[in-house]
């Protein structure tokens, strides 16, 4: 893979015939090391993480890009955590397989240094001496022919193809000088930036470098739906939800007190002694929000945990708390960016999904419900955990006015009745159901959703309206100066058949 010499025909512009093989690296998106030095700092454990928020916007636009300005044949991601994340948004866009090759170089070791890089105190460019050749058993001459041997390999499995491969920027930058012949120049690339390597007439062309187009200044993502997988009415209140979602949780947690943190983990826990799942199961968490069930489901046994949530900030928190963690559990969790609707995952891909909180923000939960049976085994367990109303109506649309007040994502909390029937419409056979009431202070649930003074006095106001009657059926009371009401879920666990 290096370039053809002939004076007859120039290379610095591209001829008209056809492509023999064109090769589209992509650079992964920013991941959390690149934002937190503090992970960086703890050294080569952390050295493979997740995406940061903007690093999964990142990824929603380039995918989208790609899918209205490019046909791919073919993808492939380096091993990279970064490189795999990005690589399946992108091939949950274009409807690719990913592969997945583990001989792909990473990133540069801390120790290596380009071979023959020019004085930095001189401030010419006038180096007219030929190369120095690249010493196949130094750190870079080792990296080189790693990265150089795989990409030919994978040229010539797909020739005549688009050919995408997502790795680091480094892996980039160093296929670009090997064609280039030019190992002294160090080259910048940006996360998600697209490089395009042509084959045309016998000669190899770099048509761009660090294409990114796809990142307009300004632009918001927009979550992508599969196509043709839900009618038009369908989508369009999907995409309305996903916004909502969104907007509601696009802002990293307020600190906590442990108090607060030790009331939220009793909660996950009992909804855990409830699901009473085995060990070594593959477990989907459906909506996992800042991750922190994924981990405890990790730490109880599950082989494999992946979190999925919509919301880019929630996955970078989430990804946060899982490389802080000592914990050993925490190598088997990852997160990804995806909708409830549309999972990224084959048909009976998990022994397990939970489902925790998700149902209520969403207009259509059948077919939340119907793609994690899509994507659970046969005797596949669905654990579903969501806000409980209470059977009447009229309590029923005060507890839903007063949560839609706090959460603007929230669409409507069902009666247990209405969980059955949609569990059941699903394909479910219920082998366990519990109601589950915690006590809740108002002021620390309004602290869940950053509410602003306005909310909080609008929140406070309608509840102390239906203290005596239990207006909302929150039960409701007063000690002191703090409101006090409960909190109720209803709990079920079902089986595909």
């Amino acid at each position: 893979m290096s370039f053809t010499s002939d004076p007859l025909l120039s290379i610095d512009h591209l001829s008209s015939s056809p492509f023999e093989v064109r090769l589209l690296l992509i650079c992964h998106a920013e991941g959390m090391q690149n934002r937190y030095a503090d992970l960086v700092q703890r050294g080569e454990p952390i050295a493979d993480s997740g995406l940061t928020a903007f690093g999964w916007e990142q990824t929603t636009q380039l995918a989208q890009w790609l899918a209205t300005h490019e046909v791919v044949d073919v993808l492939y991601s380096a091993p990279l955590l970064q490189s795999r994340l990005t690589a399946q948004r992108i091939g949950q866009t274009l409807g690719l397989p990913v592969t997945v090759n583990d001989r792909i170089p990473g990133r540069f070791p801390p120790d290596l240094t380009l071979p023959g890089m020019w004085d930095r105190s001189e401030r010419t460019i006038l180096h007219f001496d030929p190369p120095a050749s690249v010493p196949p058993d130094s750190p870079y001459g080792i990296y080189l022919h790693s990265l150089i041997e795989e990409l030919d390999a994978i040229v010539q499995a797909n020739w005549g193809k688009t050919i995408a491969i997502v790795l680091s920027g480094n892996g980039v930058a160093t296929a670009v000088r090997h064609f280039a012949g030019a190992h002294v120049l160090p080259i910048a690339v940006s996360h998600t930036a697209i490089t395009e390597l042509r084959r045309q007439d016998g000669l190899w062309s770099l048509v761009y470098l660090n294409r990114r187009e796809h990142l307009p200044v300004g632009m918001a993502p927009t979550p992508r739906q599969r196509a043709a997988a839900l009618p038009m009415e369908d989508s369009g209140e999907i995409a309305q939800d996903i916004a909502r979602i969104v907007a509601a949780y696009g802002r990293a947690p307020s600190p906590t007190t442990p108090q607060r943190n030790a009331k939220r983990l009793q909660r996950l826990q009992h909804l855990l002694k409830f699901a009473q799942l085995p060990k070594g199961l593959s477990v989907l968490d459906v909506g996992c929000g800042s991750g922190e069930l994924a981990m405890l489901l990790a730490e109880e046994g599950a082989r494999e945990v992946v979190g999925i949530d919509i919301s880019p900030t929630m996955l970078e928190t989430a990804e946060l708390m899982r490389l802080s963690s000592h914990s050993p559990a925490a190598a088997r969790v990852s997160f990804r960016l995806a909708p409830a609707h549309a999972l990224p995952f084959r048909d009976e891909r998990f022994d397990a999904v939970v489902c925790r909180l998700v149902l209520h923000h969403n207009h259509k939960p059948q077919l939340i419900l119907e793609e994690m049976a899509r994507v659970l085994k046969h005797g596949g367990v669905l654990i579903l955990a969501d806000l409980l109303s209470a059977d009447d109506p009229v309590k029923r649309a005060t507890q839903n006015a007063i949560e839609e007040k706090r959460d603007p994502s929230h669409v409507a909390i069902f009666s247990a009745e209405q969980y059955r029937k949609l569990v059941v419409s699903a394909g479910f056979v219920i082998e366990g159901e519990q109601i589950a009431v915690f006590e809740r202070e108002l002021e620390e649930w309004l602290d869940d959703m950053y509410a602003d003074p306005e909310t909080r006095m609008v929140v406070r106001e309608m509840i102390e309206a239906g203290l005596e009657t239990d207006a909302a059926g929150l039960h409701a009371r007063r000690q002191a100066d703090k409101l006090f009401f409960e909190q109720r879920l209803f709990y079920v666990k079902a089986v595909k058949p």
